[in-house]
């Protein structure tokens, strides 16, 4: 479980790092085991999600490997080795020299790292939570049986208030986790990694609300107020707070015909939803400043991937912010954003806004051949699914 913990991608609630002074760091250690020749490290950028190779180094054959890079600091890196997508070690480089010694031999506490304070407190928290999920996962499936066997349902309800038990746990560990970090990218790290697991079901994991999000954010900034970046995430998060609150609740879309839409592309030329009457079509509406679009986006390229030559495509409807097209544009690009984008660049002032009632972002409606909407709000796996279930 650790290691799947390790490969966790971090979500929206992190911002890359204020200060971009660079300054020479050196990440150096012993692979024990290393099932690969070549280890490499890539930066995070933890905003986007997008992850960049820095540089790599040989394992020698007794495993030592070194590499130097010049960095922000308090920035977040991974270590992965040759042929391997997922990383081993997440760093924070909060010190000029670390070290990683690691044995590939072992299933779980395979790592150390010394060096880095904070470094040290992600390893150590992914081990509690990890020793947590375990207990958690092996209550569940006992649950689980006792249901499928007809048990003993006395049983299966204490057991209920184990797992719940637990639950509470990581959510309280987590908590006090971030209010006691000494590196604000380590706080931050920790709290979207935590909230990262929480938006995919297969962890059951109790996730923190918006409003105590805003609320750790706003410990985390009483300890370093210099990050403003950390403060535009928050006063994001209550922006869409308070539109969620003041929005006057409506039924859902799905059955009904799917309001048009007609909007300048990214040359200027006006756009109808329409004119994809035939196709099923997934309105998606996001921005480039959307932290939680752009940590979503991956999900929904890999869906267009997949459906785009079975009558399925994507009308991207962007509310960025009057005077930042250059903005939209290179959001588009960056996330591989290959289909049709329309925006009038007037953010929440959009005039779709009201027309579908959005109350936040990311938001979608998927629209049949026909016009109609026949399911909203996809995220992450659901939408992929969906799909499967109409196109195949």
């Amino acid at each position: 479980m650790q290691k799947i913990v390790l490969s966790v991608l971090v979500i929206s609630l992190l911002a890359s790092c204020k200060d971009k002074e660079s300054k020479s760091f050196t990440v150096s250690g012993v692979l024990h085991n290393a099932p690969s020749k070549v280890v490499y490290i890539e930066e995070s950028d933890i905003t986007t999600g997008k992850k960049t190779l820095k540089d790599s180094s040989a394992i020698a054959a007794d495993g030592k490997f070194s590499i130097s890079l010049d960095a922000p600091p308090n920035a977040i890196y991974n270590l992965l080795l040759q042929n391997d997508v997922s990383q081993f070690v997440t760093l924070i480089n909060d010190a000029s020299k670390i070290s990683v010694d690691a044995d590939f031999a072992k299933r779980t506490d395979f790592y150390t790292v010394t060096g880095s304070n904070a470094s040290k407190s992600i390893q150590e928290y992914l081990a509690k939570i990890s020793g947590m999920q375990r207990d958690r996962f092996n209550i569940y499936f006992q649950i689980d049986s006792i249901k499928r066997n007809n048990g003993d349902s006395a049983l299966a309800q204490n057991l209920n208030i184990q797992e719940k038990q637990i639950s509470n746990e990581e959510k309280t560990h987590t908590q006090q986790t971030v209010q006691q970090a000494t590196n604000s990218s380590l706080a931050l790290f920790i709290l979207s990694t935590y909230q990262g697991m929480a938006r995919d079901p297969n962890f059951r994991v109790n996730g923190f609300t918006d409003t105590e999000v805003v609320a750790l954010l706003t410990e985390v900034l009483n300890k370093f107020p210099e990050r403003t970046d950390i403060a535009g995430i928050r006063n994001s998060i209550e922006e869409g707070i308070k539109r969620a609150t003041a929005a006057t609740p409506k039924s859902t879309w799905i059955g009904r015909q799917a309001p048009e839409i007609s909007l300048p592309d990214t040359k200027g030329k006006t756009v109808k939803l329409s004119s994809f009457r035939g196709k099923y079509v997934l309105v998606d509406f996001w921005a480039s400043w959307c932290g939680p679009c752009r940590h979503e986006n991956p999900n929904v390229v890999q869906a267009f991937n997949q459906f785009k030559n079975k009558n399925f495509t994507i009308l991207g409807v962007s509310l960025d912010r009057p005077g930042q097209k250059e903005n939209w544009i290179k959001a588009i690009k960056d996330d591989n954003l290959t289909w049709t984008h329309v925006s009038d660049l007037k953010f929440w002032q959009s005039e779709v806004v009201p027309v579908y009632q959005v109350g936040s972002i990311p938001y979608n409606v998927l629209v049949d051949p026909d016009g109609k909407v026949v399911a909203e709000n996809l995220r992450g796996n659901a939408l992929g699914q969906k799909l499967q279930e109409l196109l195949n």
